[in-house]
Parts: structure tokens; sequence; C-alpha cells
């Protein structure tokens, strides 16, 4: 038997004057294939790494070339960085303050030339785009890198394959392409069609005159044949009218196959994610027709291009959900379907086909209760995919990497906004571990070899909190309610586990756990929470260090000891 294939993941993507990501300097996302959480402050360029990633595995298109995709990634340059070859025709003082004498020829940066050049102090001769994305697989392969000379999805050959096949694979989403399911119907019924070939579905192998073709190359070829305005003309040709008959029966049957193997999956997603008062009934497709319509333009002669949803509320049917169901039902409904339709297109995929997830604050209709079934949805039905999860929501932040603790195939990086001498804004990058109770040890540790016993101190207290914290989750141990959970104080994390180990069944389990909570409350008192007191406390080198051995001995217990 053959070896099974572990599927490529992304080791590592770069960007350079790249939306927010102005350079000279190139900015590297080192994942060595592990999934990564992201959180990114407002401007420090979290929105510009979704981009990248979804404009860097774009699918092929006929209306896309090369050239379209260079004037893409212009459109998408960092405006602070971009250069441009000018002519001087009287004399110019750069950025350095050096002046330029009229009839030399020099590069300037376009923010800088821009009042020279409505002037006619310079005339633009040429421009050159630095704009670049680059990512790396584990696989091995050389890089694939887009930049103004090239997009590695237009060439389907070498390791440039791998980003054709991922870009059908991929699942990536913002909070928007959630609309698109729901809430842009208006108050009309929900029609799937465009979502489903261009998203939910596109990948979905589909059988057309004795071969496989994916859905969505079968619809790209249907509107090839009927886009005749493209070549000039009008009408359809004599051979093109029976090659957009052929093609429908295909592109039907193969909707129809996929929709019947997506339906089944949506509810238990659905339940999942903790709404199992909302039941799919039926995806409801009658089929794409051809109207010969002689004065009707060939494209707009595709008629009943419509996919909708049939769906029950506590049983009752609902025609309109997007007027009735609330925010956070719409956004768990949608991500039920679209996550639905990756599971059936991922059990076609290649062994050696890359599988990658982006969501970039999808969960923002979610309130932070309803978040925590997404992570758990995603470890359960996608952990053989690659997940990249970017938001803004330092709570929700910490909440999802206090989750991910455990989880040694995740990494964790923070994003700010650096605003550079030139005033111009460039995002920097704070690696983090995703242990957030092992991250904090480790500040202790370093706090402590620079004498600073007091920060020491409150690390290794932020540590023992979060272990407390750690317990109740995997042990399911009711704690007081709090809106913000960073509110919930020690003594009362304390107070519900010595409750729950006051069980007679849970002997055991206080056996293990009692010694090391007693001695850290005595340690508590006097190290771990040096702030409390009135007056000063001076701490020793002794004190503190005793108190992170413990905090740490604790984690390692809890981790070897007590598992979800």
């Amino acid at each position: 038997m053959a070896p099974a294939i572990t599927p490529p993941r992304i080791k590592s993507f770069t960007l350079c004057d790249f939306r927010a990501f102005a350079g000279p300097e190139p900015v590297t996302f080192n994942l060595d294939g592990k999934n990564l959480l992201i959180y990114g402050e407002n401007g420090a360029g979290k929105s510009s790494v979704f981009h990248a990633l979804d404009e860097f595995f774009t699918l092929p298109s006929p209306l896309a070339n090369n050239e379209t995709r260079r004037r893409r990634l212009a459109s998408l340059a960092n405006r602070f960085t971009q250069k441009i070859r000018c002519k001087v025709h009287s004399d110019f003082w750069d950025e350095q303050a050096v002046r330029q004498p009229a009839g030399s020829e020099i590069d300037v940066r376009e923010c800088i030339g821009l009042d020279a050049l409505k002037s006619g102090a310079l005339e633009e001769v040429s421009r050159y785009n630095t704009a670049a994305v680059e990512v790396t697989f584990t696989d091995g392969t050389a890089s694939s890198r887009w930049d103004e000379t090239s997009h590695p999805i237009d060439t389907a050959t070498g390791g440039q394959q791998l980003v054709v096949n991922a870009a059908y694979r991929k699942a990536i989403l913002d909070y928007r392409s959630l609309l698109d399911t729901n809430y842009r119907h208006g108050n009309g019924a929900v029609n799937l069609f465009d979502v489903c070939i261009n998203v939910l579905l596109r990948d979905y192998p589909v059988l057309h005159d004795g071969r496989e073709y994916r859905l969505f190359d079968l619809w790209m070829a249907l509107i090839r044949l009927l886009d005749v305005e493209a070549r000039g003309r009008t009408k359809l040709g004599s051979t093109e009218k029976p090659k957009v008959l052929a093609l429908l029966p295909s592109i039907n049957q193969g909707i129809r196959d996929a929709i019947a193997a997506v339906q089944p999956k949506i509810n238990p997603l659905l339940k999942d994610l903790g709404w199992d008062d909302i039941l799919i009934t039926s995806l409801d497709f009658a089929g794409v027709t051809y109207r010969d319509r002689p004065t009707t333009p060939p494209l707009q002669r595709i008629e009943t291009k419509k996919i909708g949803v049939t769906l029950t509320f506590l049983g009752q049917p609902i025609d309109r959900p997007q007027t009735f169901l609330n925010e956070a039902r719409l956004s768990a409904l949608a991500l039920a379907i679209y996550f639905a339709g990756r599971q059936v297109c991922a059990a076609t995929l290649q062994a050696d086909t890359p599988r990658l997830i982006v969501l970039d604050d999808v969960l923002i209709g979610l309130d932070q209760s309803n978040r925590m079934p997404v992570l758990r949805m995603l470890d359960q039905h996608f952990s053989d995919w690659q997940t990249i999860l970017l938001t803004h929501d330092r709570v929700w932040y910490e909440m999802a990497r206090f989750h991910l603790a455990d989880k040694t195939s995740w990494t964790t990086v923070e994003m700010f906004e650096e605003k550079q001498p030139d005033g111009s804004p460039r995002p920097i990058l704070r690696l983090s571990n995703a242990d957030a109770i092992a991250a904090n040890i480790a500040t202790a540790r370093k706090f402590h070899g620079m004498h600073e016993y007091a920060a020491a101190a409150v690390h290794a207290r932020v540590a023992f909190e979060l272990s407390l914290k750690k317990l109740c989750e995997r042990k399911a141990i009711p704690v007081r309610f709090k809106s913000d959970p960073r509110q919930l104080s020690s003594d009362e994390v304390l107070t519900a586990i010595e409750a729950w180990l006051g069980d007679p069944s849970r002997t055991a389990m206080k056996a293990l756990v009692d010694p090391a909570i007693v001695s850290l409350k005595l340690w508590r008192k006097v190290v771990l929470n040096p702030f409390s007191h009135s007056t000063p406390v001076s701490l020793t080198a002794v004190e503190v260090i005793g108190g992170i051995d413990a905090v740490e001995k604790l984690h390692a217990d809890f981790q070897q000891h007590i598992p979800r």
C-alpha cells in the first residue's frame, strides 16, 4: 500500500509594499505548517493579510489574465512606497533634501512627488510596482510569488499548480462573504445560485462529455461561449449554440448532485454551532434553462439561475430567514451552509492539495459565548485543513488563545501600527505563545532574571489564575457568570473549584489538585498578589522564584494528569 500523502501547508508568507505593509523591508509570517491566530488592532494591517491570501489564491477566470492581475496588484500597492521615474524640468529637492537639477531623471516616491508632478516641475517617465506576495509550502517546492511580472495562478504547471489547486479548494471568508448567503437578498427569497457556483460548490466534480470537470470551470466555459460581445459579435455562431445546449444538462446534474450531498451535512453543523432550533429541510433547484430570444444578448438568455433555501425555526416554516432570524442565527446558518459545501468538496480533494481556511472576523455577528463552538467545529471537522483566524477583538483573541493553549498545532501573532519618521504607518508583528499560561510563566522568569520581582510576580499571578480557569474549562466546573470573563477573580474561581472537589466521587482528583492549590494560595498572599496590600511589599528573589516554580508545576500537572 502506498504511504499516505500529507497535504502541503503554508510554511510562510511574505508581504512587501502591499496595502498596509510598506517596504522596503518585507514582512514574513512564519507558520511552519501550523494554524495561525492573528490579533490586529484597527489599522494594523489585519485586512491586508486577508486580502493578500485571498488574492494570491484567486480562481482562474476568462475575465482575468496576467495583465488584469498586474493592474489589480497596482491597486493594492502601498501608496507610501511606490516609486515613479521622473524627468526633472525645474530644480527639485528630493526627500533627502538633495537638489536634483533640471534635465536629470530620478526615482521619486509618488506621495512625495505628487505636487511637483501637478505643477510640471516633474514629468512622469515610467513607473514600477514593488508590491509582492510570496508563499512557501511545507512540501519543499520553490516559493510562489505574485509581483508585477506574473501571478502564479496564470501558470498551470510545476509548483504553480499547487496554487491553482489551493485556489479552488480554499475557504477564505470575511464578514462580507456571509452577507452573500443571507443579508443581501432584501425582502425577497434567498437565492444561493451565485454563491454556490463561485464559492460553495465551485470545485465539485461534474461529468461532461466523458470527462470530469470542476463545476466552476463548466460554468465559465458556458459564459465564454455566450460572451460573444467579447469576440466582437452580437450573435452566437453556428457551433456555439449546440455547445451551450450540451453543457446545460451536465451543469444542472452536477448542481443537483452537489446539493444532494451538501444538504444532509448542514443541520449537523448547525447543531455543532449551538443552533439546533433551525433545520434546513431542502435546497431547491429547478435547473438552469436557455431561452432563445434573438433580440436579447446571449449572456442574458440563461434563466432560472436560482437555488432557494427551505427551513424551519422551532418547527415553523420560515420563507424569508433574513427578515426573521437574529444576526447570530443568520451568521451560524451561513457558516454551516458554507462549511458543508467545503466538507463535500474536500472529499474529492487530491491528497497533495493544500487545504486552507482563512476567516477574517466572520464571528463579529456572534456574542462571545457563541464563538467558541466555531473553534470546536473547526477542530472536529476540519483538523486536516490549515486555519488562519484574524480578529480585531482583543477579548475574543484572549479567549481563543486560552482555548487553544493545549494545541501544539497553533501559533499566534499580534499586529500593531507603528508610525515611521515620515508619518506613514507600518505594521509591526509581535509573536506570542499560543499557550498564554506558558507565555506568562516565561515572562515572569524573564523579569525575575532582570531583578524586576514585582513584575515577575504579576505575570506569575496571571499564569496561576489562567491555570485555574483552564481546570474549570476542562472539567466543566460551574463558576459565577461575568459578561467580561476578565473580571472573574481568582477567589471566585478557587471557591468554585473547592466546591467541585468536595464531591466524594472526586477524592482522587482532590488528592492531586489540592496540595498545589493550597500551596499556591499561601504564595499568592505574599508573592502572587503583591499590590493588594496597603503598604509596599519587598519581594525577594527566592520568594518570587518559588511562586513561579509552583505555578509552572501546577500547569504541568494539569497538562499531564487532567486532560480534556
